[in-house]
């Protein structure tokens, strides 16, 4: 154990007993999983990195809250891991609560937690990548299945195991083309090939394009740049519409996504929240750099998506109306968007 580092933080909490884990970690110029691994003997157990088989049994934890954020966003819903599937280095859960897209290979760290909070104990699974950054929390609820989580716990908790402290491991990314590319004109072509939305990642790694520089690329055929107040002004209306919509907010290790209406709504300095009983969301609206509404062809038509950018060009949020495989987009949703865009209908 780090005891220098675990004094820095009780100071630093005495200071402002408020002070989230991630805030204190940048103050302190270490990652998050350094100061949880600070209370490694105490309140805090490393667990076994068989995440596959981990993830298989989340079901047992019973009603839980999930959360997955990136710099500027955090995503958290409430429900029961279900319909879970891991294929190598991919994984599913498709509740129809809790909904993820996991990505397996960056997977390091593992912690069990038991944080008092005044007159119970917040009990959390946490995951962290190759650097020591959070990937997927999981905390328990009133609700939530004690037997389980007694359960996951003496399964995978790891007495024996050793906290490594993370080395820095350089970002990967595709290799973004200029904008005067020659290539562009026949990536827009097979843009407008597309027949499925999953085939738009098979794209631009083609082309070693960057999200952010595909979604730029095809600016006014297929994508159109709006400001932050109109993006929000579309996350207004479509919660006055009562509109089904989904909001996918993830990192490069996982994507979480709720689907279902959005009702209260509380912009807060920066912050943008949605407060509702199942769902919250807390985006920085200062950390946003832009904005764009995106086409994408399918077998069954149109799909549109806002697509939310920070300043390293990297995606914060994407969203769109609700739809499955197979059936059209909201006639609503597509109408919604192409009010804020100078696209035709």
């Amino acid at each position: 154990m780090n005891v220098e580092l675990k004094t820095a933080w009780e100071n630093l909490k005495k200071e402002n007993p408020k002070l989230r884990i991630r805030d204190a970690a940048k103050i302190l110029s270490v990652s998050e999983a350094e100061l949880l691994a600070t209370k490694i003997g105490d309140s805090v157990w490393l667990i076994k990195n068989d995440w596959a088989e981990f993830l298989k049994d989340t079901n047992s934890l019973g009603y839980v809250i999930a959360l997955t954020r990136n710099e500027a966003c955090v995503h958290e819903r409430k429900g029961v891991y279900e319909n879970i599937s891991i294929n190598g280095q991919m994984g599913l859960v498709v509740g129809p609560d809790i909904d993820l897209r996991i990505f397996l290979n960056h997977w390091k760290y593992g912690f069990y937690s038991e944080e008092i909070r005044e007159n119970s104990i917040l009990k959390s699974f946490q995951f962290f990548n190759t650097n020591g950054e959070a990937i997927h929390k999981i905390y328990s609820t009133t609700t939530s299945d004690d037997g389980g989580w007694i359960r996951m716990k003496e399964k995978y908790c790891d007495n024996n195991a050793q906290f490594i402290t993370p080395v820095p491991q350089p970002v990967e990314t595709p290799n973004e083309n200029k904008d005067d590319s020659d290539d562009i004109p026949n990536f827009l072509q097979d843009w407008s090939k597309l027949e499925d939305t999953h085939d738009f990642f098979t794209l631009i790694k083609k082309y070693k394009f960057s999200r952010y520089f595909a979604v730029t690329a095809a600016s006014d055929s297929f994508s159109f740049k709006i400001d932050t107040k109109k993006f929000l002004e579309i996350m207004t209306a479509s919660s006055e519409k009562e509109m089904e919509i989904m909001i996918f907010v993830g990192n490069p290790n996982l994507i979480q996504i709720h689907t279902g209406q959005i009702k209260r709504l509380e912009p807060m300095g920066p912050w943008f929240n949605i407060l509702d009983p199942n769902f919250n969301l807390h985006l920085r609206t200062d950390l946003i750099y832009d904005v764009w509404i995106v086409d994408k062809p399918t077998k069954d038509g149109l799909v549109t998506a806002i697509e939310v950018f920070d300043e390293n060009k990297e995606l914060i949020l994407q969203m769109f109306g609700k739809r499955k495989p197979g059936l059209p987009q909201l006639k609503e949703w597509f109408e919604l968007t192409r009010k804020f865009q100078t696209l035709p209908l």
